[in-house]
């Protein structure tokens, strides 16, 4: 099981707590809003759940850190992520997720369940905990985002308590994004997709949000 260390790192607890981005920062405004409020939406969700301060510290850092590099070029992200497999593969866009979890490790964050949530919000991966789950929900619903805006109100309300429904039911629609754009559908999302679609989750996933 992914390491979980009992403190919560410096800049952890900025963005968690203090709702603080690192300097490193490279985003606009306009993103900047959406981490807060994607942030906002897992910390309302990790209290309907009953999780305690520090594990809402967590979800909320999540949320913040998440699109942090956005801004950044792809050309100075891709030499920061040379651990990915088939890292040369990976779109421009997608870069920012890894890059991020990469430079907070380096800085000495060893939550690894927060970093692959961050790596992988965009895609989705079969290896996620319930944090990581629920940052690629809430990445996707926060109520900023354009288009669909009556299905995702809807995803708000049944969350978190309809979680895995409505996890598939998120996947489904971003899959199909892709299939409708003609866009190749990356393993690790055709991984993720497997394993969400599955009669019972792997051991280990959460069989609720709790």
């Amino acid at each position: 099981m992914a390491k979980l260390h009992s403190t919560i790192h410096p800049i952890i607890h900025a963005a968690g707590a203090e709702q603080r981005h690192p300097a490193w920062a490279v985003m606009s405004d306009r993103r900047r809003r959406h981490t807060e409020r994607v942030g906002e939406l897992l910390w309302d969700w990790s209290g309907v759940l009953g999780h305690g301060t520090t594990k809402r510290i967590r979800w909320r850092a999540a949320g913040l850190l998440h699109d942090v590099l956005k801004g950044e070029s792809p050309k100075t992200l891709r030499p920061e992520v040379v651990d990915l497999d088939d890292a040369e593969e990976w779109p421009g866009s997608l870069l920012h997720g890894p890059a991020c979890a990469n430079r907070l490790r380096s800085a000495g964050v060893d939550d690894e369940p927060l970093l692959m949530a961050i790596a992988h919000h965009t895609t989705g991966h079969s290896d996620f905990r319930a944090l990581g789950q629920a940052l690629y929900m809430a990445d996707y619903l926060e109520p900023g985002r354009r288009g669909l805006v009556p299905e995702r109100a809807e995803w708000r309300r049944r969350m978190p308590r309809d979680w895995y429904a409505v996890l598939g039911e998120i996947a489904t629609a971003k899959i199909g994004t892709l299939l409708e754009r003609r866009i190749p559908i990356p393993a690790i999302t055709a991984g993720f997709w497997q394993v969400i679609t599955a009669p019972e989750p792997p051991p280990g996933w959460p069989r609720t949000g709790f």
